[in-house]
This record gives structure tokens, C-alpha cells and sequence, in this order.
């Protein structure tokens, strides 16, 4: 089935983009060249006989590939052989019900619109038909992008821009792609004649050819660029899956074709001109011209084909990345000073071969000599500068948890800790187990701050693979990837709690310990820490018996004073209480939430024995502790003053951004 949808994409693209060149060609090259060089109306013919048949060609492609794309999406939607489709009434829901549907009538009818005009231009009011043509065959083109993942319109920010970009890709392509091969015809037509005149023809229509490639191609850069970011975005992305090394190919090809593209302009056009005494040379020249012309259109039709297979993968953010290399770049690694030396060595790196590529291109070698120099500096500059920046890589650095870092998954991961880890890395975590003393090397350990300096994806691959030369065993084996997960979500959360308690009363704005998220039962609403969160920060109170009313019921006092400021409380028990509960007490309900066990053993992890009975952290927006308080701390709790006036200063931290394309992996 996927061959069918690749096949019948790869044909319907083709199709169509050569429908809208036509069209694009005759009324934009075609015409208006033979009417500036006043060339015989025969050799006008006989070209519009060219183009006519083949626009019919084109159509006749586009209408059963475009079928069989209709009917490939139908059985997948359906999960139906292709032979069940129609009997079964899939075809008519798809058609009546879908956005792909309502999208194939509207191409449907606009096969029909181009139909008409293919049967009337040749009759009468050959140019409006013509024209109408043009209108109808870049409206085909642009449909397409409600078929694609443009369409897929998510409510997260610039998401608005994707389907325009999409839309004006589709039709830039249509354009340069679509009119290549009725250039070649036009080369053809005016290789049999060396007349002034035909040759003067295949000038002008070159050098409109050439104007509107220039536009389109300016097109088609800005809007891949958009559409690279929304569907892969990223270096490991773009490297690391299939879509995003497709897509790299595809560019490469692009950019093969705009290099013939510039041979064209720059070295073959101005033939036509400067050589215009010597007919025997401008043809030669127009040989050339349609030869690359022809290599072009070789080229349009392997980047559609891949268009064709892209558009049946997932996108590359919305699949794992297999990181290809043994190193990668890590710029927390580089002090602020590397930074900055390799900020200015980059753009100074760029300017240099910007300035030696346009001074070659004017022959003015000294300049490219020194901008050459430039660029070897610089780019020496540069690696000193990055070089501290490159870490070990593996398959997996780039992997994004499939288990959220919160409560339940800290629960499951807490005995698999136990039984796979604690008899080397010991049951607090420190590297002291009962078998730590018998291996060569002493297992980590994992409560320092160094554990948070590990992308999560090469932990991964450690608690897979194993580590240290075989000291530390994989468990690909014994435990499922998203155990893996739920492990290493445990050990997260552990590091961060005995961060945690090291924090003191002053907000920090350095690297802060993250806590994990949890669901709660407040006044009878349920309710996550994430959710509350993304309305200001948090004042988190973790507490255990005897319960602290007093505090419990003056923070509930002032809840609604600091509110204003932005900050909501949430108070959990770490122990579940017995007797009277204070949630039911109307003086603390306010704050004191319900949680289930799960969540009181996760956060029991944030909490020290020697608190006093009581802790409380303050959260920023992305759930890291900027502040701790406690009981018996020094100073003890925070009064109303210091929680408001922290509470706008932990709102002005910014956090790290989602994924700007707002998917999850």
C-alpha cells in the first residue's frame, strides 16, 4: 500500500507541477517571446502543438494518480484491501467527511476547468483560456497543501505560517519544476532554424525562463526553510531519521539544479548576445542550454519522487533521531568567553567567503586570495573555540523520554532501581552498594549534580548498553525501553531531591534541580502541577505529621495577597494523615491538596527528615526549585513579604521553551 501512495503521489505531483509550467510558460515566456522577435507564426504553432499535447499528458496522468492517491488514503483510513473500498461505502465517507476528501473534489472540479481550456485555446480566445489555465492549474498545484502535513495546523505559536509556506512552495515548484521541459521543447523548436529571428526567440525566452527560475527559487528557499523547521528542526532531526536524511538529499539535488541553473544564466545565456554574428555559435550554445535544461528536468523529477516517499514518514521531530556520528557539540561544555570568540569567528568565517565568492566571480583574485586567508583564520579560530565543546555521542543522545518525567513513572521506576542498581550504586545512590568495593571502577554516583550535565538520551543508552568497559552491565535485555525510562526518571528524581535539600532561602537564577510533575485533588477539582504552573509560580509545602496548622492556615490566609503577585500554593502531605484530615478542614482547604502515594513517595525525595516537619520550595514556570524554606532552617519560613516579593522575581526567570513545533516524542 505504500508503494501505491508513493507511486501515485510521485505521478500526481509530477503531473500537476508540469500542468501549471505550461500554462506558466505560455503566457509568461512563450508568447511574449515569438511576439518581441516577430518569429514565424508556424514556429509558434508548431511549439503550442508541443505544449498543448503535452499539458493534455499531463492531465491524463494527473486525474488516475490522483485516484489511486484517493483510494490508497481510503484503504489506510479504513484498514480495507483496495478491493473493499467501494462496496463498503469507505470512498463516499472519505470523500464527504475528510479534509483529504472535500480537497480531491475541489481538485477534482479544477481538472475539469483545465479540461475546458486544453479543448477551447486552440479555437477561440486562445490567451484567455490560456490564462484561465494558469489560474486553474496553480490553484491545483496549491490544493495540494491540504494534503500534506502543512495542513496539520496546531495551536502553538507561528504554527499560522506553515500551511502559507507550504502552499507558496507547491506553487514555486509548479512554476521552475513544471515549465524546465517546455523549455527544452522551446530549444528544440528553435535548433532547426538559424534565422535572426528564431534564434532571437530562444534569447528572449531564455531570459524570461531565467527570471522567473530566479523568483521561484528565491521562493522555494525561504519557504523550505520554514517548513524544514516545523517538521525537522533540528540538527539530529535532520540527520537522524529517515525523513530528515531524505530531505537532505532532496536539497542536494535542489542544489545541484540551481548550480545548472547559474551556468545557464551566467555562462550560456549571454552566448546568445555577444556572439550574435556567428549563428554556428548561438546554436551550439542553445544545444548546451537545452542539454542542462534536460539534466534539470532529470533532477525536478527525483526531488518530486522523494517529495513522493517523504510524504508517507513521519515527520523528522515527531520520530526518534539514530545520531549517526561518535561525537556531538554540547555548548554548556564551552565557557561564556569560548562562546563569544565562537559567535564572532562564525560571522566573521561567513563574511570572509561571502566577500571571496563575489570578488572570483568579478575576477578580482587578490581580494578572493585575501578572503580565503580570512576564511582559514577564522575557522581555525573557530575549532579552538568549539573544540572543548565536543563530547562523546551515541545512537540514542538525542532520544526524548516516551515516559513523562512525573510522579507514576518515579514510582515504577523506584523498584527497578532496587533490584537492577542498588548493589553497586547503593540503595541511597551514592556509589556505595555491597559490590561497589569489588569492581575495578567505583560506580557513579548518582546524586551529584554531574548527573544532570548527561543529555537523558545518553543515560539511555548507558542503562541499555552498559558502560565503563563492561563494569556496568545493559539491560536491554531484562528491562523494556519504557522501564529504562521509568528507571532513569527515578534516578532523575532522586539527584534532584538531594540537590534540593543543599538549596537555601535566596532565588536562584543558576541551574536549578527540576521537580517532577504530579496530579492533585484541590477543592474537589483535579488538577496537575504543570497545568498550575502555566499561570505563575508555585509555592510548594511538603509537610508531615505533627501538621503544621498554624502555617497551613496562614498561608491559606494569604493566599488571595499572593495571588496577586502571581504565586499559587499547593500544600501535600508526605504522610498520609489518620484521624481528622486537614484537607477537610475549611480554615486549610484552600491550600492542602489531595495526592495519592505515588506522588507523596516521589516528592518525600525533595523532602529532609531535619526540616523541622515542614519544607517549602518555590517553583518557577518550568518546575525547577528556585528557593527552599524550612522549619528549622535558618531564619525559618518565608513571611508574606519575601513569598510576594520572590514570587515576581521567580515569575521574570525564563524557562526553556517546548519544542517549537509543539510535538511530543
Amino acid at each position: 500500500m505504500d508503494l501505491l501512495l508513493i507511486v501515485s503521489r510521485t505521478l500526481h505531483f509530477a503531473a500537476t507541477a508540469s500542468l501549471e509550467g505550461t500554462f506558466a510558460f505560455w503566457c509568461y515566456i512563450a508568447r511574449p517571446a515569438f511576439r518581441r522577435a516577430k518569429a514565424a507564426p508556424a514556429l509558434e504553432a508548431q511549439l503550442d502543438r508541443r505544449l498543448l499535447l503535452l499539458a493534455w499528458a499531463s492531465l491524463l496522468i494527473a486525474i488516475p494518480s490522483g485516484v489511486a492517491w484517493l483510494l490508497a488514503v481510503a484503504s489506510q483510513m479504513s484498514s480495507q484491501p483496495l478491493g473493499a473500498i467501494l462496496p463498503s461505502g469507505v470512498l463516499g465517507v472519505v470523500l464527504t467527511h475528510t479534509q483529504f476528501g472535500e480537497d480531491w473534489r475541489l481538485r477534482g472540479a479544477l481538472c475539469v476547468v483545465l479540461a475546458v481550456c486544453l479543448a477551447l485555446q486552440g479555437r477561440v480566445w486562445k490567451q484567455a483560456w490560456r490564462w484561465l489555465g494558469l489560474a486553474s492549474s496553480v490553484a491545483l498545484v496549491a490544493s495540494l497543501a491540504w494534503a500534506g502535513h502543512g495542513a496539520a495546523a496546531e495551536d502553538v505559536p507561528w504554527d499560522a505560517i506553515h500551511l502559507p509556506a507550504d502552499l507558496l512552495h507547491l506553487v514555486a515548484t509548479g512554476a521552475w519544476l513544471g515549465a524546465l521541459f517546455p523549455l527544452v521543447l522551446l530549444l528544440a523548436v528553435t535548433l532547426r532554424d538559424d534565422s535572426p529571428e528564431v534564434l532571437e526567440v530562444a534569447r528572449v525566452g531564455t531570459l524570461r525562463f531565467s527570471a522567473l527560475g530566479i523568483t521561484c527559487v528565491a521562493l522555494l528557499v525561504a519557504t523550505g526553510l520554514v517548513n524544514t523547521w516545523f517538521l525537522s528542526g533540528t540538527i539530529p532531526a535532520l540527520i537522524g531519521t529517515l525523513y530528515g536524511q531524505l530531505l537532505l538529499v532532496k536539497v542536494a539535488f535542489f542544489g545541484i539544479m540551481v548550480a545548472i541553473a547559474g551556468i545557464n544564466r551566467n555562462r550560456l545565456t549571454p552566448y546568445l548576445e555577444r556572439i550574435a554574428s556567428v549563428a554556428s555559435l548561438r546554436l551550439n550554445a542553445i544545444r548546451r542550454l537545452r542539454r542542462n535544461a534536460g539534466i534539470e528536468v532529470s533532477l525536478g523529477f527525483l526531488v518530486l519522487a522523494i517529495v513522493g516517499i517523504i510524504g508517507v514518514l513521519p515527520p523528522g521531530l515527531h520520530t526518534e533521531p539514530q545520531w549517526p556520528l561518535p561525537f556531538r557539540f554540547d555548548f554548556n561544555e564551552l565557557v561564556a568567553g569560548a562562546q563569544t570568540a565562537l559567535v564572532v569567528a562564525t560571522i566573521l568565517f561567513v563574511a570572509c567567503l561571502a566577500f571571496g565568492v563575489l570578488a572570483a566571480e568579478k575576477k578580482r583574485y587578490r581580494g578572493a586570495a585575501v578572503a580565503l586567508a580570512g576564511v582559514v583564520v577564522f575557522a581555525g579560530i573557530g575549532w579552538v573555540a568549539l573544540e572543548p565543546g565536543i563530547v562523546v555521542a551515541y545512537p540514542t543522545s538525542f532520544y526524548a523520554p516516551t515516559q513523562p518525567y512525573a510522579a507514576p513513572s518515579i514510582a515504577r521506576g523506584a523498584p527497578l532501581y532496587s533490584t537492577n542498581c542498588a548493589a553497586c550504586h547503593g540503595v541511597s545512590g551514592r556509589g556505595d552498594g555491597p559490590l561497589a568495593g569489588s569492581l575495578p571502577i567505583r560506580p557513579a554516583n548518582l546524586t551529584e549534580s554531574h548527573t544532570f550535565a548527561h543529555s537523558v538520551g545518553d543515560i539511555y543508552w548507558w542503562v541499555s548498553h552498559g558502560r565503563a568497559n563492561g563494569v556496568m552491565p545493559g539491560f536491554a535485555d531484562k528491562l523494556t525501553p519504557d522501564q529504562r525510562w521509568d528507571l532513569i526518571n527515578f534516578v532523575l528524581a532522586r539527584a534532584a531531591g538531594v540537590l534540593t535539600n543543599a538549596a537555601g532561602s535566596q532565588v536562584t537564577t543558576a541551574a536549578a534541580p527540576p521537580l517532577p510533575d504530579f496530579a492533585f485533588e484541590q477543592q474537589g477539582a483535579q488538577n496537575t502541577l504543570s497545568q498550575t504552573l502555566k499561570t505563575g509560580p508555585v509555592l510548594l509545602v511538603l509537610f508531615a505529621p505533627p501538621t503544621p496548622l498554624a502555617r497551613l492556615e496562614q498561608l491559606a490566609t494569604l493566599q488571595p495577597r499572593l495571588g496577586g503577585a502571581g504565586l499559587r500554593i499547593i500544600a501535600v502531605g508526605i504522610v498520609e494523615l489518620s484521624g481528622k484530615s486537614v484537607a477537610s478542614a475549611a480554615s486549610v482547604a484552600p491550600v492542602v491538596v489531595k495526592v495519592s502515594d505515588d506522588v507523596r513517595a516521589t516528592l518525600a525525595l525533595f523532602r529532609s527528615p531535619a526540616d523541622g516537619g515542614e519544607t517549602e520550595l518555590m517553583l518557577d514556570r518550568g518546575a525547577s526549585v528556585r528557593a527552599r524554606w524550612t522549619t528549622s532552617g535558618t531564619g525559618g519560613l518565608a513571611d508574606a513579604a519575601t513569598l510576594s516579593s520572590d514570587a515576581v522575581r521567580v515569575a521574570s526567570i525564563p524557562v526553556a521553551a517546548a519544542n517549537h513545533a509543539g510535538h511530543a516524542h
